[in-house]
């Protein structure tokens, strides 16, 4: 039995000038405490699906639902403090150190001195960064997955039970991406938070995803668990995006 839904995406279009449908009539439901990879080639509207998430993006038509409320109703700079964002190239605050960037939510939110630096120290151990070498540091003196990390300790700051993933682990080499990956499985394992995910890369959706959804020209086309995409695909396109794998031949 499938736990409540955290997100829910009802009949959601969006359009821009000239009529340009990005989303058509998009239908999902993201469980609480499960990961769900969105997928598909450049164009397919995954990452403009993951932006409304959190409000970067509204749709045309349809709703966006956080636990049970309409994202309309929330005031979109609380809503963002309270859902988790992590951007393929980190976003990092150059000029800011790692203790700030990981602080950025919780200074919002007000919380003590004391509380942020307990805070960031417990995320930073939990992203294998140890804090006392590197909470000082300015993102340029890290490498591209210590960025990444820090990115996502600063998702988890406030502690918000729905995480967004744009292509995290993207911009890295594959050997760091596969470490990346191997801790990610480790975090979602000890946290159960809602996770969103985007990728281009049919391997890390399934070794990543509760359930993957499939898009193509702004539709969604098929959503389901590796399992279920692998063995029964609903549509061509899903076959020819998973056919270099072989049915079972997955994490």
């Amino acid at each position: 039995m499938m736990n409540p839904p955290a997100l829910s995406v009802h009949d959601v279009t969006m359009e821009f000038e000239a009529h340009v449908r990005v989303l058509q009539h998009v239908n999902l439901d993201v469980p609480q405490g499960q990961t769900l990879v969105l997928i598909g080639e450049s164009g397919s509207g995954k990452t403009t699906l993951l932006r409304m998430f959190n409000g970067l993006n509204h749709p045309t038509s349809g709703e966006i639902h956080l636990h049970g409320e309409s994202i309309r109703i929330k005031d979109p700079i609380e809503l963002r403090r309270h859902v988790g964002y992590v951007q393929q190239d980190g976003g990092l605050l150059p000029h800011w150190t790692v203790e700030e960037n990981v602080s950025l939510v919780p200074v919002l939110l007000g919380w003590n001195p004391e509380k942020r630096t307990s805070r960031v120290h417990e995320l930073l151990d939990m992203v294998n960064l140890d804090p006392t070498r590197y909470r000082t540091r300015y993102p340029i003196e890290l490498s591209g997955g210590q960025r990444q990390r820090v990115a996502v300790a600063r998702a988890l700051a406030a502690d918000p039970s729905i995480v967004l993933l744009d292509e995290p682990f993207g911009a890295l080499d594959s050997i760091t991406r596969r470490n990346l990956q191997r801790q990610f499985l480790e975090l979602k394992r000890q946290l159960q938070k809602t996770l969103v995910m985007v990728t281009h890369d049919v391997d890390e959706a399934i070794r990543l995803g509760d359930r993957i959804a499939v898009l193509k020209d702004g539709r969604l086309l098929q959503i389901g668990s590796p399992a279920e995409l692998l063995n029964a695909p609903a549509h061509d396109y899903v076959a020819q995006l998973l056919g270099h794998r072989s049915r079972g031949d997955h994490p």
